[in-house]
């Protein structure tokens, strides 16, 4: 993607909801028509209220990226393509590049954020990860979502999976 030239506002705001109300992920699920068994991807997620499905829908028109979906508690913006999640990485750049004093980078979603980038340079459109690559992926979600989902597998289980899987 080429760098868009989105208002200095427009950033500004996006950076807002996303400091406030984003999580970046990496999800891991059990899956046996994956490669070492597993289904590896990035995910950015936005959150909100019932009353906040415009806003939301703004946001994913204004970039175009994601999708706006419905949760048990309002909606959510997901952007979870790795093609969209590096552009989303080449606008969040641009901010930071053009506002090097924004609170964003004091916050701890700015850890999550590089943490999240740094998994996102192994995780190129079309590239298939090595059994090592897969391993360290795993290690990085740790540090990136460090609030587990119930259903999370653990980072040594992960490594078991891929080993027995690539021992095949």
């Amino acid at each position: 993607m080429q760098p868009t030239n989105h208002s200095e506002i427009s950033l500004a705001y996006t950076m807002g909801l996303i400091a406030g109300e984003g999580s970046f992920f990496v999800i891991f699920n059990r899956d046996d028509r994956y490669r070492y068994d597993v289904y590896y991807g990035p995910k950015m997620a936005i959150s909100m209220g019932k009353n906040e499905q415009e806003l939301l829908e703004n946001q994913c028109q204004l970039y175009g990226l994601g999708t706006v979906n419905t949760t048990m508690k309002g909606y959510q913006w997901v952007i979870s393509s790795r093609a969209e999640c590096h552009e989303l990485i080449e606008l969040i750049d641009q901010y930071l590049e053009q506002n090097p004093s924004t609170e964003f980078l004091n916050s701890a979603k700015q850890n999550a954020y590089e943490n999240w980038r740094s998994a996102l340079e192994l995780l190129q459109p079309g590239r298939q990860l090595t059994a090592d690559e897969v391993i360290e992926l795993a290690e990085l979600r740790d540090d990136i979502n460090y609030i587990s989902a119930t259903n999370s597998i653990a980072t040594d289980e992960i490594e078991e999976i891929v080993q027995s899987a690539s021992k095949l």
